[in-house]
């Protein structure tokens, strides 16, 4: 009897994630010419922890990225545990904002102009 080829798509079944189309893994698609890419799909109210790459010996440190409600997105900084959060410096289109922010919430309220 053959082993049963376990899909991506059945793992992520029910987890609030969803599977990156197969095209947008090939950098030569035609779909992603000249476009970014998805890297990961946000579920809604969950928590997402985010590691960023780090030297070795430098202290671990990364986002804490949440999608509220459908209409935004709450950011948090940690360091050396995604426990730890710390202030961090907020800077909106070139401005700074703050440097002792611990969470900002991005709203989404954009509209296209419609034709």
């Amino acid at each position: 009897m053959a082993d049963k080829k376990i899909k991506l798509a059945d793992l992520v079944k029910g987890s609030g994630f969803e599977e990156i189309p197969k095209d947008w893994h090939d950098v030569d698609s035609p779909k992603r010419a000249g476009k970014k890419s998805i890297d990961m799909v946000l579920p809604p109210k969950k928590e997402v922890v985010l590691k960023a790459t780090t030297a070795e010996g430098e202290a671990d440190r990364g986002l804490i990225v949440k999608w509220t409600d459908g209409k935004g997105y709450e950011i948090q900084y940690w360091y050396v545990t995604p426990d730890n959060i710390v202030p961090s410096e907020l800077i909106a289109d070139g401005t700074s904002k703050g440097k002792s922010v611990k969470k900002a919430t991005l709203k989404y309220h954009y509209s296209p102009d419609k034709d």
